[in-house]
């Protein structure tokens, strides 16, 4: 009861703090998602900004018209062409300076050169730079790609931050120019205005941002890139921007905010901590937010508390177990001293009965040595010493030690055997019964029973007897009754019994066989004896007579009751396979095996048997007989047995000489 109680009681305080830790998470799932979304807000409406910025500028009409014309031709430039290139210069120094991400530049000069990488430039329709800031790169690789998408998708692309040749983050906005009048859908765009940024003036300043009073919250931004994630923002720890990690790696919380965007857990950050991390999409781009904190910073107030917690409800249960423990032990004594009582009148009980028992009890060990035997079996064996851990042969002989020994390896836990014991000066039939003991102190130990059934056993032997006179008798009845067949019971008996041995029948199967075999055709007192000595062939009501002999022959067995199926073989006995005898008419599976068995014997000795009107026929065509009636009335399986059984009996042969 005591463990139950702490099992149960530690169980439910377990419980409570897991509740109260699931809450606190749920409490930081809540705070991340809402700095998340504040994140998002900020960092998509600094990147409105910008495309909002550039836009202006891709649907100034003066824009539009210069790169439809193609830009400027320096052979035949006119005037009014170069002072359209003037104001165009100055509209996008403007929207550069509007757009607060560049640094402050001198007007645009060839022969400086390009340190900063960055800026806003107009591209034609082939992607070259017509107009820019001095810093721009026109002939960077991944501008062309952003002027490309911008003039296919026909609307603003933010080509996701890259490293440029100085391994520098970059970030490129691209929107298209339209065309004026386009004759062809291809040609909508005629150019496009492209704004380089380095985000680590502006953007990365954004992420920065500290809504929570925390140390270790982080807010950064994250790409897939083939088999790899990508931390696009800086991240601590002394690692580089563009640092990657394998995105198999499903216990990494980048990995996990990419394949769950918006979801919540608890994963390992890019240096191996525990952290609390959420995340979001971020439009129009590539980009995935990803939020986190620290785990153990945000569950540390959380974790005292449930220390805490676990702490004094774990002394409340020690006191409580220790009073139990002291109230236990009390009662445990007065009930100690009561079941000692209880305990020494039952063994004097137990003592008193055994030793008032009349049969031989023992008790052996493991190792086969005494434990315990009663006053009968003392008595019988005249000890006067000590018997207790005494091995067994050493007080009884040798073949008793076996017999009783050999009953252990039976598969029942409880075994019973009649057997002839010589115990002292005394031989005996005894019913041994053995109990195998599983429990307690003698566990594996064996309890034995001996008791004396010599008596039993001679009036059983004498009824046997008796029963075996009545049923000679019976069939020398029969067989005087039918001179012509004297002898004939005996030798069906002689034949079946054969039969079934050969078989490898069980022994009771065989002795009911036997049985039935010798008690067949007492149902023959009932037929005139004038009939069953008729030289003459029979006539249809007479061998309708001889047909119901079988039924008679039941009739006056019935009300005895016998080891087995006898009735019942005898029964059968004329029935054939094919269902053409009687008097049930029956077939195949129907017929008991037994029946089988009787219906070959029977057969073979009447036609091998000689009678006063025939002689009887050789051995060897009495069998073939029988086996061209196998399948048909007989089972071959017993035909072909009683050749095996034929072969090795030559005393047979001597039937074939009339006996009356």
């Amino acid at each position: 009861m005591l463990v139950g109680f702490l099992v149960l009681s530690i169980w439910l305080i377990m419980q409570y703090v897991a509740g109260e830790k699931e809450r606190d998470i749920e409490n930081w799932q809540a705070k991340l998602a809402v700095l998340a979304e504040a994140q998002k807000r900020s960092v998509e409406s600094w990147l409105d900004d910008q495309i909002s910025n550039l836009e202006d500028v891709a649907s100034n009409p003066l824009l539009e018209i210069y790169l439809t014309m193609g830009g400027l031709d320096e052979k035949d430039v006119t005037e009014v062409q170069r002072g359209q290139a003037g104001h165009l210069k100055n509209l996008i120094a403007a929207a550069a300076s509007r757009s607060g991400v560049f640094k402050q530049a001198p007007p645009i000069s060839s022969n400086q050169k390009n340190t900063l990488l960055e800026g806003i430039g107009i591209l034609d329709r082939e992607d070259r730079p017509l107009l820019s800031t001095r810093y721009f790169p026109g002939d960077d690789d991944e501008v062309k790609t952003a002027s490309i998408r911008a003039r296919n998708t026909g609307k603003a692309v933010v080509q996701g931050i890259y490293s440029n040749s100085l391994l520098e983050p970059r970030l490129i906005i691209a929107v298209p120019v339209k065309i004026i009048q386009a004759t062809k859908s291809s040609e909508e765009y005629s150019g496009s205005v492209v704004a380089v940024i380095n985000p680590e003036n502006n953007l990365y300043k954004i992420l920065t941002q500290h809504w929570l009073s925390t140390n270790t919250d982080e807010t950064l931004l994250i790409l897939a890139s083939y088999a790899s994630t990508v931390y696009v923002s800086p991240i601590k720890a002394d690692r580089p921007i563009f640092y990657q990690v394998a995105s198999s790696n499903e216990k990494i919380a980048a990995n996990f905010a990419l394949k769950k965007i918006g979801g919540f857990a608890i994963k390992n950050d890019y240096s191996g901590k525990e952290v609390l991390v959420t995340s979001r999409k971020i439009k129009n781009t590539e980009w995935v937010l990803l939020q986190k904190i620290d785990a153990k910073e945000a569950l540390s107030e959380s974790r005292a508390y449930q220390e805490f917690v676990l702490t004094v409800f774990m002394l409340i249960i020690f006191v409580i177990a220790i009073s139990f423990i002291a109230i236990w032990r009390h009662a445990s004594s007065v009930r100690l001293k009561k079941t000692t009582d209880r305990l020494e009148a039952r063994t004097e009980l137990l003592i008193a009965v055994s030793d008032n028992i009349g049969d031989p009890i023992f008790l052996l060990d493991h190792n086969n040595n005494f434990v315990f035997v009663n006053h009968a079996l003392s008595s019988c064996l005249k000890l006067t010493g000590e018997i207790r851990g005494m091995p067994m042969n050493h007080v009884f002989d040798k073949e008793t030690t076996d017999g009783l020994l050999g009953l252990l390896s039976s598969g029942s836990d409880v075994k019973n055997h009649v057997m002839e014991l010589s115990i002292a000066d005394c031989s005996i039939t005894a019913h041994v019964t053995v109990v195998g003991l599983k429990h307690g102190k003698y566990k594996e130990s064996a309890l034995y029973v001996l008791h004396d059934i010599t008596g039993i056993k001679e009036v059983q032997d004498r009824h046997n007897r008796l029963l075996e006179g009545i049923i000679s008798t019976l069939a020398h009845a029969t067989d005087m009754h039918d001179p012509h067949c004297a002898n004939h019971s005996e030798r069906t008996r002689e034949v079946a019994v054969a039969i079934a041995q050969a078989m490898e029948l069980p022994d009771e199967r065989v002795n009911a066989l036997a049985m039935a075999a010798q008690l067949a055709n007492i149902g023959k007192l009932y037929l005139p004896g004038e009939m069953l000595t008729k030289m003459e062939p029979l006539t249809e009501e007479e061998e309708e007579i001889l047909r119901n002999n079988v039924n008679d022959t039941v009739e006056i067995l019935k009300g005895l009751d016998f080891d087995g199926p006898v009735i019942k073989i005898i029964e059968q006995k004329n029935e054939y396979l094919d269902g053409s005898g009687y008097p049930a008419a029956i077939s195949a599976e129907e017929i008991l095996q037994e029946s089988r068995v009787l219906s070959v014997a029977n057969a073979f000795v009447a036609m091998s048997s000689a009678r006063a009107y025939r002689k009887g026929m050789p051995v060897q065509e009495a069998l073939n007989k029988l086996l061209e009636q196998s399948d048909s009335r007989y089972d071959r399986h017993v035909v072909a047995a009683l050749f095996h059984v034929a072969e090795n009996r030559s005393d047979w042969s001597n039937w074939q000489d009339v006996q009356i």
